[in-house]
């Protein structure tokens, strides 16, 4: 059962990141697990630092060498000081593809307020901004290839309830799999 405090857009973007999974999925920063209500029981693992199956720091990930088909790191690598190490970690536990969202530098959120002159940043914990063009260099240093990159959703006024995938889009979906 969907927690009921979840958006719609939020509840879409658990479901899309579900459609990209392989087999088994260890899911970094897992938070409240929800991704896990939208794969199979045993196929899931989360951690996090603050719980989740395993307590754990994307640092120091007590698992063996690509011990999971699927990592996926949702809306964490922005708020980590060392991006490259938490992904190295994570590339050391993949066996096949690591599933990274971010928010998107690049969305009309940001972009409207740069215009107007406000902070860009609307989260003060965010220290690092991404794109897919950053985002695709992590992944070459990890050794993996991004397959597909998206930003979604682009949410219009008339249409609000309506996902678009857009370069615009709030959040940036990068699907990546080993070299």
């Amino acid at each position: 059962m969907l927690q009921p405090s979840l958006t719609k857009i939020d509840r879409w973007r658990y479901k899309l990141i579900s459609t990209y999974c392989i087999s088994s999925v260890l899911d970094i920063g897992c938070g409240q697990k929800i991704l896990s209500e939208y794969l199979p029981a045993n196929s899931y693992t989360g951690c996090d630092i603050e719980g989740g199956d395993i307590r754990c720091s994307v640092y120091a990930l007590p698992f063996g060498d690509r011990a999971f088909d699927t990592v996926v790191m949702g809306e964490i690598l922005e708020h980590i000081g060392n991006p490259l190490y938490a992904l190295e970690q994570a590339a050391a536990v993949a066996k096949q593809r690591i599933i990274v969202t971010v928010p998107n530098d690049y969305s009309l959120v940001r972009l409207s307020r740069l215009i107007a002159g406000r902070e860009t940043e609307i989260e003060p914990e965010h220290i690092i901004s991404y794109n897919s063009w950053n985002l695709a260099r992590l992944f070459e240093q990890v050794k993996f290839t991004v397959r597909e990159s998206f930003c979604f959703p682009l949410r219009l006024q008339l249409f609000p309830e309506i996902p678009i995938k857009s370069r615009f889009g709030y959040w940036l979906f990068s699907i990546a799999d080993r070299t």
